[in-house]
């Protein structure tokens, strides 16, 4: 074996240039062919099957069916406040008295001057019988008589007018002690004691928590579906992880033009002390069920002129479209009720926009190097 120094093995090499050159250019378009051919990657799920609610959406806040606004009528500087924000009280509850001082010293003026009308009426009336007395036995006129019969119907008449003195200022006077119109919560306390009011300056609101409920407003799209009695969940602003079982109690009559949303006034039940007037809510209304039915994930409903698809990746890897109904959806689930020609267990491409039937791909699982976490993101068609 003869053995070439590495000088003549070069200057050998150096005079075919062109295979080195030829080489790198195939490794090139191999290199381009292997990334423009790859198979997309793209995220798949299993066509699942279960119950789902068909949910409408609403937001409103949080009021009761009666609240009053608890006001002065009379003039007078707060003495006591004996309920505060927050508290639960009854009805006719006192809570709280106006400075009684000048209404009882009127009262006492009045209850005197009753007591003098008293008197003189009294004095009057003995005068009376005593000249009747002297007519009957012929000892004194009937014409002398009739300025006693005067004089007492004149004291009659102030003792009358002296009385519903009294009885004014006896009410002006119950009117320091300011009660509870209704029963329920005290929302809001507008007063402290040393504080002056007028009449119909409000002091208190009480809300009546029997019954509460959230005026939800929703898409007038929806306002065929949403009727009085449906079932509804109420979540409160703060309070996620505790959904409150509701009834839609009524619809308003009257929708708003300007926003195109109607009203549902949603009762639910909530104790007292947790009542929150004006509390934001979110209300998801039930109108219809789907059961048993197909499930897949709205990430992966595809809309095309009106209708729904999906994108079915068979064992070869290779997409299928198929035309699916939506037979209930919820915002609150990342899954849609479907028909159509599906399968239980088969694969459905997730965010399925620019694939086309025919197509190979790479499928995966949700969440492997494209930042979703699953189901539940964009084009779903929840509502």
């Amino acid at each position: 074996m003869t053995i070439e120094s590495p000088k003549r093995i070069l200057a050998r090499r150096s005079g075919r240039p062109w295979l080195l050159g030829a080489g790198v250019a195939v490794a090139i378009i191999l290199l381009v062919g292997v990334l423009l051919f790859k198979p997309a990657a793209v995220a798949v799920a299993q066509v699942k099957r279960g119950n789902l609610s068909d949910e409408v959406e609403a937001t409103g806040t949080v009021t009761a069916d009666a609240i009053a606004n608890i006001a002065a009528q009379i003039t007078g500087t707060v003495q006591s406040v004996a309920a505060d924000q927050g508290d639960l009280v009854h009805k006719g509850e006192i809570l709280a008295t106006l400075d009684p001082t000048g209404w009882r010293r009127k009262l006492a003026a009045a209850e005197a001057r009753l007591a003098a009308a008293r008197a003189v009426a009294a004095e009057r009336r003995r005068e009376w019988v005593r000249e009747m007395g002297l007519v009957k036995t012929g000892a004194a006129s009937v014409e002398n008589s009739q300025q006693y019969t005067e004089h007492l119907q004149v004291a009659d008449r102030q003792v009358r007018a002296a009385r519903a003195q009294v009885g004014v200022l006896q009410y002006q006077l119950s009117l320091t002690r300011i009660p509870a119109l209704l029963g329920g919560i005290v929302t809001r306390r507008w007063v402290v004691p040393g504080a002056a009011v007028v009449p119909g300056e409000t002091m208190f609101t009480v809300a009546d928590t029997r019954l509460i409920y959230v005026r939800a407003h929703f898409d007038q799209d929806f306002s065929g579906q949403v009727k009085a009695g449906e079932a509804a969940t109420v979540i409160l602003r703060g309070r996620q992880n505790l959904p409150l079982h509701g009834t839609v109690l009524r619809i308003d009559p009257e929708a708003d033009a300007a926003t195109e949303e109607s009203v549902a006034e949603v009762a639910f039940r909530i104790p007292p002390e947790e009542f929150q007037l004006g509390q934001w809510a979110n209300v998801f209304i039930r109108v219809a069920a789907a059961k048993d039915a197909l499930l897949v994930p709205a990430q992966a409903i595809l809309w095309r002129a009106g209708h729904s698809f999906v994108d079915v990746v068979d064992r070869h890897d290779v997409v299928h479209r198929v035309a699916v109904r939506i037979l209930a959806r919820s915002p609150r689930s990342p899954l849609v009720a479907v028909s159509g020609a599906l399968r239980l267990g088969e694969r459905v491409a997730l965010m399925p926009m620019g694939l086309k039937s025919g197509e190979r791909v790479s499928p995966r699982k949700p969440g492997q190097g494209d930042g979703m976490g699953g189901p539940g993101g964009e084009g779903g068609g929840g509502r």
